[in-house]
């Protein structure tokens, strides 16, 4: 079970509705189209005939919520960590957001098994330093809720830890930080910690894991990239993900004077983008906003050409992903992603410790956000208003424009820089 979902028809729900371990789907009164179609969903899989006596067991009988669909559950369970990070962008040395008690993480399962979720996405802080870190899994996996990845810095991520997953046949993406040969100690705030990774690496890939990696980039790790470049390869990762240092958290305290150029992160990410199509693709590469090349794939794109171009695109909301992919911050609030912590949307997101998972979803601050659609950036901001690529990049990510210093409908100015040196593209073959 992957926990994944997918979107059906109003003829295949019709078709599904019968499947339910007591119809006979020969019965006179069941359309031969209906009929056709349930034949087609057993050759695909989907359905299988109940044998005499069988009936459903209860994760495959229908169950309605009261709630918006969403694909992945982003929850970080705590806001505490074992490292001090030059960049955290939610300032965890000093456990800035805290972390909800057993008991309150608990009743948030509740609320994701109640939502329909079927695949959650944890981080921290660092989840390993809850002592209650299994406790939750398993309570995960009673409701048969998947752990499809999970961030870590690696450094309490042991033998030990990997087998307790294996026990319970949960293999989840591990996403682990690495901020370059060399550089990976000052990034993260304690010596030994780039060794420390680099083993935890290779015994996860030793073990069957998927392994993906994120990297932040300043000034000083720019020129290691291509030698990181090199030793993701050696290691097997599957995907190796690059951005830019966030204005944000921790990383405010260096002034900008530690910031690569974006000409400077332009001119490595086209070399890094040559490299990653003459070996092949062997991994899964995203390069800011500026390149994403799937693993053993010869096209790439641009993230920031996000719409159709025309300008029926105002109508689409600014981000899918957020619609998709809310995020549960260590102190109980939903917010629409990950970079929105410590903005000023955050004070007017609800608390899942005060409301409901579903309730949220539907209506409330974060649905407003949420919701927020082109025509809105566009009344608001007069740059992107007037600029021939809006209905392309929309004025790129919303908490990007916000990190940048303008207001919540302010253009992401490395979407501008993206449409200026023409990087803009859809696709191409190499």
């Amino acid at each position: 079970m992957s926990g994944s979902s997918s979107l059906i028809d109003s003829k295949t729900f019709q078709a599904l509705s019968l499947c339910d371990g007591k119809t006979p789907i020969a019965f006179p009164l069941v359309p031969l189209s209906l009929i056709d179609h349930i034949k087609l969903l057993i050759e695909q899989g989907i359905v299988d005939v109940c044998n005499p006596g069988q009936t459903l067991v209860d994760e495959q009988r229908y169950r309605q919520t009261q709630s918006r669909f969403v694909d992945l559950v982003q929850w970080s369970i705590t806001g505490k960590c074992n490292l001090r990070c030059r960049h955290c962008f939610m300032e965890a040395p000093n456990a800035k957001y805290g972390e909800l008690s057993t008991k309150e993480c608990l009743r948030i399962v509740d609320q994701l098994d109640e939502a329909n979720v079927g695949r959650v996405s944890i981080t921290g802080g660092e989840p390993f330093v809850r002592k209650d870190f299994l406790h939750i899994i398993d309570s995960l996996q009673a409701k048969e809720i998947i752990l499809a990845q999970l961030y870590t810095n690696g450094v309490l991520l042991n033998d030990a830890m990997l087998t307790e997953f294996e026990r319970r046949q949960s293999k989840p993406t591990l996403i682990l930080s690495f901020d370059g040969i060399g550089t990976h100690d000052w990034v993260r705030g304690l010596s030994g910690t780039e060794k420390r990774v680099i083993d935890v690496i290779t015994r996860a890939v030793e073990a069957g894991f998927q392994v993906s990696i994120e990297t932040a980039v300043y000034k000083e790790n720019l020129d290691r990239l291509m030698a990181t470049y090199d030793l993701m390869q050696n290691l097997g990762v599957v995907a190796w993900k690059v951005s830019a240092m966030a204005n944000a958290g921790a990383w405010r305290r260096e002034g900008g004077h530690r910031d690569a150029s974006q000409q400077a992160l332009f001119d490595t990410y086209l070399e890094l983008a040559a490299h990653h199509h003459r070996d092949g693709a062997p991994f899964e590469l995203a390069l800011g906003g500026l390149y994403y090349g799937p693993k053993g794939s010869s096209l790439w794109m641009s993230p920031f050409n996000k719409f159709s171009g025309q300008a029926d695109a105002a109508k689409q909301t600014a981000c899918q992903s957020c619609r998709l992919h809310p995020y549960i911050m260590a102190d109980g609030r939903l917010l629409p992603c990950i970079p929105m912590t410590g903005s000023l949307v955050e004070q007017d997101m609800p608390r899942l410790t005060e409301t409901t998972l579903s309730r949220a979803l539907r209506g409330s601050a974060y649905f407003d956000r949420i919701d927020t659609r082109l025509d809105q950036v566009f009344a608001n901001n007069r740059g992107c208003r007037s600029c021939a690529h809006r209905f392309k990049c929309g004025g790129g990510c919303r908490a990007a424009a916000m990190t940048a210093g303008t207001d919540y409908f302010g253009a992401d100015p490395d979407a501008c820089f993206s449409s200026a040196t023409g990087m803009m593209k859809s696709s191409r073959a190499s």
